[in-house]
């Protein structure tokens, strides 16, 4: 396990950023930090792929985002299963059409760990 810090990568912790901009609109710095910082880790481990926990809910939360935006090109992207075949790092959403109570009851079920937190700023976010 690799933990990396938003301090330790760019030299600036969430907090620092939300006090020097606001409680709006972090989320878009916040955002683009976490892949960096997967891309970054990843890289230091020498993967080759990215897998993430992203669940039906997040995709669904996110196509309803980049509706309300307008935003044609993310909305085509983020329905993908697969993203990043051409030279990038490649990232996939195995979880894709699972619902986040479904993996919360199987994660219950076989008394494995399960955390859910909520980032601090959220009630100011969009999401």
């Amino acid at each position: 396990l690799k933990i990396l810090s938003y301090q330790e990568l760019y030299g600036w912790s969430m907090d620092a950023i939300v006090s020097h901009i606001g409680r709006r609109n972090n989320c878009t710095f916040c955002g683009v930090f976490r892949r960096q910082a997967l891309d970054r880790g990843a890289t230091l481990l020498g993967a080759d792929k990215i897998v993430t926990g992203h669940n039906g809910d997040d995709i669904a939360e996110t196509v309803l985002l980049n509706v309300l935006r307008g935003d044609a090109p993310r909305l085509q992207r983020c329905t993908q299963v697969t993203t990043g075949q051409e030279g990038a790092l490649q990232r996939s959403k195995p979880f894709k059409y699972a619902y986040e109570k479904e993996i919360v009851m199987y994660a219950h079920y076989k008394k494995l760990d399960y955390f859910s937190t909520e980032c601090i700023y959220s009630p100011y976010a969009y999401r």
